[in-house]
């Protein structure tokens, strides 16, 4: 539960009148459920509190708010929830005409259907005790129903009927209140009759509006209905009897200004939960014309002269009354989202235990009029037994309390009322001793007496010494009276050192005053950080910052350095990044904070839309597209959302710059948003659209034709439909939108069907500048022939004759283009294989060949195709048996011989063969006299120098390659 002082900023009342309440937001779990849904209604134990939401959920929570237990309980919102008086037992009902019963403890778990919605709900008090389990129900059908269980299983019997809805039923002890369109109505369950009533408001705005019950014990029953108040007291008729019969008295009614949803007691006064339309924020209240009605349903209301106002509603207010109608306190609640909320929408729940009711008894005088009871000077509940009032609201829950001795000490410090504060000490044992001292002491010193606050601090380090105890007794009275800026710069780190607490209440000062930002934001940086505890600072700061006027930039940077501190650098970027500094960048890559950005990455997109696409682009792979797409296009509908076009349009165009950017290093990174790239390419850049198109293959092609349609990007639609295999209609547009012969010839070669080239002829023919343009471009694909002989007779076309002998010169050149390519790929065949014959021949010292058919000698003949080895030095030689070949042709295992290894060391090898045709080859052993010399001279050198004379390169096989003569 997170402190929430800010939801009581306005008061009606003096400034210098004490306040009764404190308040709170309701946090824990709670905070995070009214995140997805809305609160409906809220009912209090003094063990749980039990929430229902608008999605027909029941939560069960602890006083902190903290999520217990849940319940499914309906389809539609929770309209009403109760317990019995042992909180064994909740009941809940809904608009889906469900009414269910869940025991807490145990899986018992009881149902109830009805035609029309349930409005409300009651629980026998003693409903866990007793075994007809009794509750009352009533709704759109204008039935008030008991519903008990007997020998033949849950039967329904209808109370009262017939005076419209019943929206609320509230049961304490054997009585039972209800509400109707025209009264409230109080019956006795145990003498099963209807004792009394309470009339709805005579004032015409009161019908429509819903009407607020309490009960007291079963003595005291308030109402609040549209602005009226009233207390009514259940008397016995004529006897003390407790069986006598009760009547229903009314000894409170007053009006209001304002329109009541909630009330409750409040020791002897009465605390009332109010709303305040306002017409444009015009006015505080609502004029006089505008009817209840209007105002509780929201949106518009008319004036006298029939012109429709739009309504803006003030922040609801909790008052304090007294019963002599005198309005004691009252402040007023900034809720979230207040302008938007109705009447119908506030509930207040209260938790008001029967000892504080009993603490509280209303004084009555001889009449039986209410005696005022004047102003609360002490504490009027019991230890263990304060009450708590919560206000609901559809998006929180704000839970007032009693001011105590403690905080009625520091509010009368802080307006200097001394003599009273130290009455409270005196008289409330509860208050530590500190607390004590710090109030005594301040009366004591003269430099404070005289407000010369700087002199005191700057004399302190002369006057203190190292006296710490004397130290931290100033520091706590300067805090008291908010003077700590001027002692800041005097108090010592270092002998002495003072106890932690000092330090951290100094700096706890600095958080309240936004001028004091600066000076926290200094001690920060030179305090060592063993002085105080930094975890506890932290979230001081950070709740400091979500109160208002709060988040300043100092002590904004004040959270960044303590969390990097603590080493929590992920969260000093949430704040570098808010505060839009560009050393966010440095920070996000010294730490190695990329990753975490998250949704935040929009936010350093703003900062410096290059640095940071630039970052996004070398860390892409920590950050993928789909963390960084759904960010900018958060912000993009925040800005639609807000009216604001240009900026929705400034972020539409970053994320078509990150896709572009991310497009272009790695082009299957963001291929799950290449459909809306499409789009982003087609708004801003349509010169990278076809680019584009061409290398994705993750957009669905009949959205981007239907993107380049509406945006006219022909060349576009002509890629797209060519790609679906829309050739035809492709073609089409290349004819009739864009007449462009040259794209049209290109397209058709590229499809590759001659069914293409006849509609390409048939489309041009139709016009005799096409029919041209097609005679000039189409030779070098086509016979010219098929267009000419189509040529229509009667068509006029621009320089037919030199485009007929330009068709023939093309004709001519083409034919000898083609055969001179084919006689220099001939000739470059040739060479090729010369240069292979001769490189091998140069690099290998053996050689296995393999003719293809007989030598011309005698000897060579007998050889044809057998394997013969050849020698660099030796020429060819004898003929070998084709097992005795080495490698994949023969048996033997392949060998190397090592350059720097003994001569007789053998390694593995490859080994191929070549086979040669002998009529394109001359004598083997006369095409390697040249080779012969060099190895010669090779082994020359290699014995001058010492070195193994055997050849470096294995001997190499060589199959099915042909070889020619030089």
């Amino acid at each position: 539960m997170s402190d929430a002082s800010a939801a009581s900023s306005t008061s009606s009342i003096p400034d210098d009148e004490e306040p009764r309440l404190k308040y709170q937001r309701l946090e824990a779990d709670t905070g995070d459920l009214l995140l997805e849904t809305e609160a409906a209604c809220l009912c209090v134990s003094d063990k749980m509190l039990a929430l229902g939401t608008r999605d027909g959920t029941v939560h069960l929570l602890d006083y902190d708010g903290n999520e217990v237990k849940r319940f499914q309980a309906h389809k539609g919102p929770v309209n009403d929830l109760c317990f019995d008086e042992t909180a064994e037992f909740v009941g809940s009902c809904s608009d889906d005409g469900g009414a269910m019963v869940h025991s807490l403890y145990t899986d018992e778990v009881s149902k109830f259907k009805y035609s029309r919605p349930v409005k409300s709900m009651a629980l026998d008090p003693r409903y866990g005790s007793r075994k007809t389990r009794e509750f009352m129900t009533g709704g759109l059908a204008g039935q008030v129903v008991l519903n008990s269980r007997g020998w033949l299983g849950a039967k329904d019997n209808i109370i009262h009927t017939g005076e419209g809805p019943v929206p609320i039923i509230r049961w304490a002890g054997t009585l039972v209140a209800w509400a109707n369109k025209v009264c409230v109505r109080v019956y006795d369950t145990a003498a099963h009759t209807r004792i009394g009533k309470l009339d709805r408001p005579k004032s015409s705005n009161a019908e429509g509006t819903s009407c607020q019950l309490f009960w007291d014990g079963e003595q005291i029953l308030y109402m609040g209905w549209h602005q009226t108040i009233k207390v009514a007291r259940m008397r016995r008729k004529g006897t003390a009897d407790v069986d006598a019969l009760r009547t229903v008295e009314v000894v409170v009614s007053f009006q209001l200004d304002s329109l009541v949803v909630g009330l409750a007691p409040f020791g002897a006064d009465i605390a009332v939960l109010v709303h305040n339309p306002a017409l444009d924020g015009s006015s505080p209240r609502r004029p006089n014309n505008l009817t209840a009605a209007a105002a509780l349903s929201g949106g518009t209301a008319s004036d006298a002269t029939g012109v429709s106002t739009e309504l803006q509603h003030e922040r609801p207010e909790l008052k304090i009354f007294t019963w002599a109608r005198e309005e004691v306190a009252a402040d007023a609640l900034s809720i979230t989202g207040y302008e938007e909320y109705e009447a119908s929408e506030y509930a207040l729940a209260t938790c008001y235990l029967p000892r504080t009711r009993a603490s509280s008894q209303v004084r009555m005088n001889g009449s039986g009029a209410a005696t005022p009871t004047g102003r609360q000077a002490t504490k009027w509940w019991a230890d263990g037994e304060e009450p708590i009032y919560y206000v609901v609201s559809p998006k929180e829950i704000i839970v007032g309390r009693p001011r105590d001795g403690g905080d009625r000490v520091t509010w009368l410090l802080e307006h200097s009322r001394y003599e009273q504060a130290l009455d409270i000490i005196e008289s409330d044992v509860t208050l530590t001793q500190a607390t004590r001292e710090q109030v005594a002491g301040q009366y004591l010193e003269f430099l404070v007496s005289q407000d010369r606050f700087e002199e005191a601090a700057a004399l302190m380090p002369r006057l203190l010494k190292d006296n710490a105890a004397v130290w931290e007794r100033w520091v706590y009275m300067f805090a008291q009276m908010r003077q700590l800026p001027a002692m800041a710069p005097h108090i010592p780190i270092e002998h002495p050192t003072l106890r932690q607490t000092a330090y951290e209440m100094m700096l706890h000062a600095f958080l309240l005053n936004r001028a004091d930002h600066s000076i926290l934001l200094a001690l920060v940086k030179d305090w060592p950080t063993h002085l105080y505890s930094v975890t506890t600072l932290t979230e001081a700061v950070l709740h400091r910052i979500r109160a208002p006027g709060g988040d300043t930039e100092a002590l904004l940077q004040v959270a960044a350095q303590l969390y990097q501190i603590q080493g929590r650098y992920d969260l000093a970027l949430a704040i570098y990044l808010r505060q839009q500094q560009p050393a966010v960048f440095d920070f996000i890559q010294e730490h190695h904070l990329l990753p975490v950005l998250h949704e935040r990455v929009a936010q350093l997109l703003s900062i410096d839309e290059e640095r940071a696409t630039q970052l996004l682009m070398d860390q892409y792979d920590e950050v993928p597209a789909s963390t960084v797409v759904p960010s900018i296009q958060a912000e993009q509908q925040r800005a639609k959302d807000a009216g604001d076009s240009s900026e929705a349009e400034m972020w539409r165009h970053k994320l078509h710059h990150y896709l572009d950017q991310l497009f272009q290093k790695d082009q299957t990174a963001g291929a799950d948003y290449h459909v809306l790239q499409v789009e982003l390419y087609a708004d801003y850049a349509p010169g990278h659209l076809m680019a584009f198109l061409v290398s994705s293959q993750w957009y669905g092609l009949e959205g981007a034709l239907q993107v380049c349609e509406q945006r006219g990007l022909v060349r576009e639609q002509v890629f797209i439909l060519g790609r679906m295999g829309s050739a035809s209609q492709a073609l089409h547009l290349i004819i009739q939108r864009l007449a462009d012969i040259p794209q049209a010839i290109e397209f058709v070669q590229m499809q590759r069907d001659d069914e293409l080239w006849e509609l390409l002829i048939s489309l041009a023919l139709e016009s005799p500048a096409l029919t041209g343009e097609l005679m000039d471009n189409i030779g070098g694909y086509v016979n010219p022939l098929r267009l000419l002989q189509r040529i229509p007779d009667g068509m006029s076309v621009e320089g037919l004759r030199d485009r007929l002998v330009h068709i023939i010169a093309d004709f001519r050149t083409q034919t000898s283009l083609r055969e001179g390519c084919n006689t220099i790929l001939h000739t470059d065949c040739l060479l090729l294989a010369q240069r292979l014959y001769h490189e091998v021949r140069h690099a290998l010292s053996h050689l296995y060949v393999k003719p293809c058919i007989p030598f011309a000698s005698t000897s060579q003949a007998e050889a044809g195709g057998q394997w013969q080895h050849w020698n660099a030095g030796a020429g060819l030689g004898a003929v070998v048996d084709q097992q005795d070949l080495p490698g994949p042709q023969g048996t033997k295992q392949l060998h190397l011989r090592r350059k720097e290894g003994p001569d007789d060391e053998d390694l593995e090898t490859v080994w191929v063969g070549i086979e040669y045709p002998a009529a394109a080859s001359s004598d083997l052993g006369s095409q390697t006299s040249n080779l012969k010399f060099r190895e010669q001279r090779h082994r020359k050198t290699a014995r001058q120098k010492g070195i193994d004379s055997q050849p470096s390169l294995p001997s190499l096989v060589v199959a099915d390659v042909a070889v020619l003569p030089d």
